[in-house]
């Protein structure tokens, strides 16, 4: 019997060595700035960098592929603390861009777009505008269930009771992930410093769009008409017709404000405060096996 325990062991021992040798031989090694960087990246890898994300920005910025941090979440204490790691000095290149932040193109509250019936179902916007298309009358607007409130890492989003959206720009980071899981795609992403908006999504015309909303869009081309520089035009597509608005030309005169008659276009004061940074709360995710909207909201978990 003690042969077997002496053969047993020493094979044991045998293997054992074996993947010591390999453990160290095929080891990869990684570069310790990358969890430090990492650490403070804000951690909500909402991936608006272009990243898989914190982890896989940081890993970019440490091969050089990226600048100190394009994170729009990313605190400027942080962005030079990263800046310090990577070795830079003199004057540290963080990111140029401007700051950006979600805005609502939808006015269509509780008294402006009166409800057809009352839901009592699951007050969710992905399974509503999949199976049931909203107990609004418009096609196209806020259906009012939240679910960007509960997509948002930084709980920048509450819904009010007028049953809008409402943005917090002293938490949101612009990261967009309210604007892609949103599907009305009433929130959108924009520059701070933008005062001209389009506060409506419908694209039906004339009467039809006047039936949805005491305050849509309906159309009719006024503030293209009306602009000064041509910042304006109507959009056609598969949906129908909206206006969009250029600003790169956009001289923000306000004309186009004035002469809406449906009032859909408002001048709005720009966001001049930063976001708190630093603290993010990262949702905990649901198990689709057990949530009623299956795989079909897109965000499978």
């Amino acid at each position: 019997m003690w042969k077997s325990v002496a053969l047993v062991a020493g094979l044991g021992g045998m293997f054992g060595a074996i993947l010591a040798v390999a453990g160290r031989k095929l080891a990869v090694h990684t570069d310790p700035r990358i969890e430090e960087i990492t650490n403070l990246l804000p951690g909500a890898n909402c991936g608006s960098c272009g990243y898989p994300g914190c982890g896989g920005l940081a890993e970019a910025i440490v091969a050089g592929r990226d600048g100190v941090s394009p994170c729009l979440a990313c605190s400027p204490d942080s962005k030079k603390k990263i800046a310090r790691i990577m070795g830079f000095t003199g004057d540290i290149p963080l990111s140029p861009d401007l700051r950006k932040v979600a805005r609502v193109a939808c006015n269509g509250c509780k008294e402006n777009a009166p409800k057809l019936y009352n839901y009592t179902g699951i007050k969710d916007c992905h399974l509503v505008a999949k199976y049931y298309g909203g107990p609004g009358k418009c096609n196209f607007g806020c259906l009012g269930f939240g679910s960007c409130v509960k997509m948002c890492p930084f709980h920048a989003i509450s819904m009010s009771e007028n049953g809008l959206p409402v943005i917090d720009y002293g938490k949101c980071s612009g990261c967009g992930i309210c604007a892609r899981q949103c599907p009305q795609m009433v929130l959108y992403i924009t520059s701070a410093s933008t005062k001209i908006h389009l506060k409506c999504n419908n694209r039906d015309k004339g009467k039809a769009a006047m039936v949805d909303c005491s305050v849509s869009c309906i159309s009719c081309g006024m503030c293209a008409k009306v602009c000064p520089v041509q910042a304006i035009t109507m959009r056609e597509d598969a949906n129908g017709s909206l206006p969009v608005i250029d600003h790169s030309k956009c001289i923000e005169c306000g004309l186009c404000v004035q002469k809406c008659p449906r009032h859909c276009l408002h001048k709005l004061d720009p966001i001049t405060t930063e976001h708190e940074h630093g603290t993010v709360a990262t949702n905990k995710k649901s198990n689709c096996t057990s949530c009623p909207l299956g795989e079909s909201c897109g965000q499978k978990q």
